[in-house]
């Protein structure tokens, strides 16, 4: 990364700075070559927020990709759960967090970062890369990794001053020759080179931070808090673990067996990533994948993640269909973790639900027929009761754990009416799941190079789509999701249609269309900039109003202007 690019990174970084709490915590992870943990997860009080932002400024671009280092250092930073109070003058390893509310824990890593010469002398490291390293090439390439914990009442972000960046900003000292030789950090207990399978970790002692005030001891975190990792990327792995079937499993392992929950959100930045990769690893850590085409996509992209991080309302939210008697579950059709027990009992892994969200979940039912005399058999139309919907989940606002239960209740007929008509409701979410699989095959298809197939698939859903957008009936939210996928099936088509179009950006456009629509989140993206000829791209259909309201302050923070059309 950089130039404009990575300007734009460190602003968006430097936003999520200014709209943590007090009671929020944050951690930054630096990876190229190695991977150095800059500071510990720590309270975002004013001062450190202050220090925060100065080290993500001094930060500047290098070649190489450890993408697996940076990522599980994060996840790591998070899993100690630990965090440090510099404002605490008495500190206690095992002290409680105080406040009565959830905090928001975010690991922060950013990638591909080498030269920290803008740091103060207090806090100044330079690390060499091990010895007997390739040198690393001339390539442009970075990445960067990010991961944030929101906080647990999903109050409105606070008011955030605006301050442009000067049209000619003096250069960075990481610009300028060096005058003298710097001292190198060798920690014996993470020498350079050891980092599990990622390569090299060199930590920044604590004491090295706020001008060398001396490191407080660990406390404890929250055992509800909300957390997050962003990874940020511009390139591809070729660094650590660069097997994405080893690193998505890796991830997948690590997330199963992690004593606390965290959610991966991926970016990637340009036409030189793997979306799949990025896509893949979103879906492992049940998060959203990014794609920004253009520079002034990330503010709104940025905004829009963490619009939904601040803004989690549940945590671990499961749902559960009970059938009745004589109605058996034959499938459930959503992309989130299922599976059904011995009884017959059909059971869904939902995750985090932000605040103003909503979730459709088809299920798959049989029903036994009515027989002559028995229930039901005498009143056509007769109420018949299918099974029960249990949901569980943690209340991160009232940090308790909450329940409701709801009788699913079908109008059973002898005879079914002529001209009957499915529930528009259904008809749409149903629209949504075969658009989000045929994205998947289509894109399937254009990897192997048969883009014929690929437009193919996608025409025959749009024709159904354009069906479904005549029902009298559909109005709403609904019409506005049927507009959605009409719309993205037109722009998938073109972005299959050749090789040259898959490649540069069809591959990565259908990966953040289809997971969108799998999560019913926005993998929000600026349409207005590849708008269709003779149509107009549609609002961003499941953004919450949190989130809309954090986009349109971070692009007034990193100076974009531009919106996108209601």
């Amino acid at each position: 990364m950089e130039g404009e690019k990575i300007r734009l990174v460190k602003s968006a970084c430097e936003f999520m700075v200014s709209q943590m709490s007090p009671k929020d915590k944050l951690g930054l992870v630096e990876y190229n070559s190695v991977t150095r943990e800059v500071f510990q997860l720590s309270r975002t009080s004013e001062d450190f927020k202050t220090e925060a932002s100065r080290m993500i400024k001094s930060m500047c671009p290098q070649a190489r990709t450890n993408l697996s280092g940076g990522l599980f250092l994060g996840f790591e930073q998070q899993q100690k759960n630990q965090y440090l109070d510099w404002e605490k003058e008495e500190e206690s390893e095992n002290a409680p967090d105080l406040s009565d509310t959830v905090s928001v824990q975010s690991s922060f890593v950013d990638v591909e970062m080498r030269d920290t010469d803008t740091f103060s002398e207090a806090s100044f490291i330079d690390i060499d890369p091990p010895e007997g390293a390739a040198a690393a090439p001339t390539s442009d390439q970075s990445s960067t990794a990010h991961a944030p914990v929101p906080a647990p009442a999903p109050a409105p972000a606070p008011t955030v001053p605006v301050h442009p960046t000067p049209p000619q900003a003096a250069p960075t000292p990481c610009q300028q020759p060096r005058q003298q030789p710097r001292p190198i950090l060798r920690n014996p207990r993470h020498p350079v080179g050891r980092f599990g399978l990622d390569g090299g970790r060199v930590p920044v002692p604590p004491s090295r931070l706020l001008a060398g005030r001396e490191a407080p001891k660990p406390r404890v975190l929250e055992a509800d808090a909300v957390r997050s990792i962003f990874l940020f990327t511009d390139g591809l792995a070729n660094e650590g673990v660069t097997s994405q079937e080893k690193l998505v499993g890796t991830l997948g392992k690590l997330l199963a067996n992690a004593s606390h929950k965290v959610r991966v959100c991926t970016f990637g930045f340009g036409d030189d990533h793997s979306p799949e990769l990025l896509g893949e690893l979103a879906r492992a850590g049940g998060g959203t994948y990014y794609y920004i085409e253009k520079e002034d996509g990330i503010a709104t992209a940025f905004g829009d993640a963490l619009g939904g991080l601040l803004s989690v309302a549940a945590q671990n939210v499961t749902l559960d269909f009970v059938p009745a008697k004589g109605v058996r579950a034959r499938g459930v059709h959503c992309a989130f973790a299922n599976s059904v027990s011995a009884e017959g009992v059909q059971s869904v892994a939902v995750g985090d639900l932000f605040s103003e969200e909503n979730k459709d979940i088809l299920f798959d039912v049989e029903l036994d027929p009515i027989e002559p005399g028995g229930e039901g058999w005498e009143e056509d139309g007769a109420s018949f009761t299918i099974g029960t919907l249990r949901l569980k989940y943690l209340d991160v606002v009232g940090a308790c754990l909450g329940s409701e239960e709801l009788q699913c209740v079908v109008t059973r007929a002898k005879v079914l009416p002529a001209g009957m008509q499915s529930d528009v409701g259904v008809a749409v979410q149903r629209a949504r799941v075969e658009t989000a699989r045929a994205m998947q095959e289509a894109e399937a298809c254009a990897r192997s190079e048969r883009y014929g197939p690929a437009s193919d698939n996608l025409r025959v859903l749009m024709s159904n789509l354009r069906l479904l957008g005549q029902n009298p009936n559909l109005r709403g939210t609904d019409a506005q999701l049927v507009d959605q996928l009409v719309y993205d099936c037109e722009e998938a088509c073109t972005n299959v249609s050749t090789k040259q179009a898959y490649m540069s950006k069809g591959n990565k456009i259908l990966w953040a269309k289809m997971r969108g629509h799998e999560q019913q989140r926005t993998a929000c993206r600026e349409d207005a900039d590849s708008a269709l000829a003779g149509m107009q791209a549609p609002a961003h259909t499941y953004a919450t109003p949190t989130q809309m309201g954090m986009r349109t302050k971070s692009k007034s923070m990193m100076g974009v202007n531009r919106t996108h059309p209601s």
